[in-house]
């Protein structure tokens, strides 16, 4: 008895197939593709009341319409200022284009209907989900949310919550030292210094005070323009300071003591304010920042008829270029 019944219950719905319509409805005058307009599927066989299917048209006059009842079957178009259309739909038929006549002035509220954009953000009224504020296309429309008002949208923005520019995904450019010029274009990462000097302080602090001090000099054998290690020491102070300070430039000052010809003197002042440049080039430094000059024995330090005196005139100094 069970499966009676349900076979039963089966039969009517086996008994009917699902008749599919689609079309287009436009203007038989101006060929304006009509939206909003009514369009209905109704048995040919029925009047008045009864069964039926009725949806409206959406862009470009589009429509599809279905039914379970058979053919043949009523299509039937209405609008607002428009002659109703009636159009019989016999078997096979799937797709329809109806042609409706409009008279003159609502066909003007039509197209004006379907070409309104109130907002003017180039998204028609019809589409746009904020008709009356301008919005991008990709959005419906709207504006994208930019939750701290930088301009970036939060969809492209890495840093929801604190401003920044559009180049660097809305976050704010690093700053270390907190000048107010960021990393990027900061020659002076690690101190303060005002955006015209590129980050850097105007007066480089640490080296003015390298410079007035007792290590700003180191000695060399006699006739010799070769370095030590204790050369070394104050050369890679020399090298981080004028990293610090990338905008500054120094004069490397070399001298000789007396004894020999003051030919052989000043040619050996001037090996020596070489060598060290060219340590210094090796520790990427740019030339251009080190200039050289050679006094010879011109500025001798103390009696050069002694040992000490000849010793510390054999020597190296450096002068900033300010």
């Amino acid at each position: 008895m069970i499966k009676i019944y349900f076979a039963i219950l089966m039969f009517p719905i086996l008994g009917y197939s699902q008749i599919s319509v689609s079309g287009l409805v436009k203007d038989k005058n101006t060929g304006t593709l009509i939206e909003n307009a009514i369009v209905t599927l109704k048995p040919n066989s029925l009047s008045g009341a009864g069964y039926y299917s009725g949806k409206k048209t959406v862009k470009n006059g589009a429509f599809t319409l279905s039914t379970n009842y058979n053919y043949p079957i009523q299509l039937i178009t209405t609008k607002k200022g428009c002659q109703t259309k009636k159009i019989k739909i016999k078997k096979g038929d799937s797709y329809v284009e109806v042609i409706i006549k409009c008279d003159s002035e609502s066909i003007k509220e039509i197209i004006k209907e379907q070409t309104s954009d109130i907002d003017n953000d180039g998204v028609l009224d019809r589409d746009d989900k904020c008709i009356n504020q301008a919005g991008e296309i990709d959005n419906n429309g709207c504006p994208w949310a930019d939750d701290d008002k930088d301009g970036v949208p939060n969809k492209d923005d890495n840093c929801l919550n604190e401003a920044g520019p559009k180049e660097n995904n809305g976050c704010p450019w690093a700053d270390d030292d907190k000048d107010g010029v960021p990393n990027k274009d900061d020659d002076c990462l690690n101190e303060a210094g005002p955006k015209e000097n590129n980050g850097c302080p105007k007066e480089p602090t640490d080296f003015i005070e390298f410079i007035n001090s007792e290590i700003n000099k180191f000695s060399f054998l006699a006739a010799s323009s070769q370095l030590d290690s204790g050369d070394i020491i104050i050369l890679e102070m020399v090298k981080e300071l004028l990293d610090k300070y990338p905008k500054t430039s120094i004069t490397i000052e070399g001298h000789a003591s007396s004894e020999g010809s003051s030919n052989y003197n000043q040619k050996l002042s001037e090996q020596r304010a070489i060598t060290t440049k060219e340590y210094l080039i090796s520790k990427s430094i740019d030339a251009k920042r080190l200039n050289i000059i050679g006094y010879g024995e011109s500025q001798t330090i103390g009696d050069n008829k002694t040992a000490k005196g000849r010793a510390d005139s054999r020597r190296v100094k450096f002068k900033l270029d300010l």
